[in-house]
């Protein structure tokens, strides 16, 4: 199996591909091939596929802040002395 179909297969992915996508791909062409063969030639070629980012935490809580108080108390019973002074909605 030469190196150059293999390093073909994963410019056409732009990089992405590793060996087990590469393998599929090659399958797929009629390609006898094996899955570590392409694995062992891709690292002797210096090719890599590329791994999925991990999710950045943007913020993290200040353990030192104080809490901030409830506006609205959490007492959404009704007020039959207050028409119109607490809304709440559910959107289920």
């Amino acid at each position: 199996m030469p190196t150059e179909k293999i390093a073909e297969v994963h410019e056409c992915s732009r990089g992405t591909y590793g060996a087990p996508r590469v393998y599929a791909v090659l399958q797929r062409q009629g390609e006898n091939c094996g899955r570590r063969c392409i694995a062992r030639l891709m690292r002797n070629a210096g090719l890599q596929g590329q791994h999925r980012r991990r999710r950045q935490s943007t913020t993290s809580p200040d353990p030192q802040a104080s809490s901030r108080p409830g506006l609205s108390v959490r007492d959404f019973d009704p007020d039959p002395n207050g028409i119109d002074t607490r809304w709440c909605g559910d959107i289920t």
